[in-house]
């Protein structure tokens, strides 16, 4: 694929991105009912990787609150839009590694990189399938076949998100770097970092969300800049 190819793919999933994105901020919730998920600040994150019956219902809120009609319509809502976000942002990561094979990196970079993308689709859509359903589900012994499927699906979305993250991290680094590739490439591979130490701390994920997003929204300007 040539550069300028690339380069357009980078520019159309990024914009697909960036309005998804928007559209959470109007749908999807700012805080749990009652209690998230220990270690989570974002109760979509924290829903997410809920653990037990007690992490979806302090989110959620219990049956009969007052507060979970809402919180589990907004929950709903963020899910079905994330339908869309889970082809756009594996598409908008598979096109970053094009670019930079386009630039120069090794070819299996992007070979590698559309396999872990296919990952973080089917695990997102699995994820998404089992929230929409505890999402619906009140009564918590019925919770527990859902959360353990969740675990799998979730952090096999997550840990896919990373490990690109730390090979496009390399990449730009690895290159003759300029101070932009530097600059970037240090972003994604802190993301990483915050992915590999989610494996003996489940929040580190959360943490990795915001350099991630910046090493995104960084090479998406830079597309439309080259």
């Amino acid at each position: 694929m040539s550069e300028g190819v690339a380069v357009r793919l980078v520019r159309i999933a990024g914009t697909v991105v960036l309005v998804l994105f928007l559209g959470f901020q109007l749908v999807n919730p700012r805080r749990p009912v009652t209690a998230n998920t220990p270690g989570f600040t974002d109760p979509v994150a924290g829903f997410e990787l809920a653990s037990t019956p007690d992490d979806v219902l302090g989110i959620l809120g219990a049956p009969g609150h007052p507060a979970r009609e809402t919180m589990v319509r907004a929950m709903i809502a963020g899910t079905r839009l994330d339908f869309l976000f889970l082809v756009a942002y594996p598409t908008f990561t598979a096109a970053i590694a094009l670019w930079l094979v386009a630039r120069g990196a090794p070819r299996r970079l992007a070979a590698v990189v559309i396999g872990l993308a296919v990952v973080m689709v089917l695990g997102d859509a699995l994820e998404n399938r089992e929230l929409l359903l505890l999402a619906r589900t009140v009564d918590p012994n019925a919770m527990w076949p859902a959360l353990g499927r969740l675990r799998v699906f979730t952090l096999a979305k997550w840990w896919a998100i990373y490990i690109a993250a730390a090979l496009l991290g390399a990449a730009l680094l690895g290159r003759r770097a300029s101070v932009a590739d530097r600059a970037v490439g240090g972003t994604f591979a802190l993301a990483a970092l915050c992915g590999a130490v989610s494996v003996v701390h489940r929040p580190a994920i959360e943490w990795g969300i915001a350099p991630l997003g910046l090493a995104w929204l960084a090479t998406y300007v830079r597309a439309w800049r080259t």
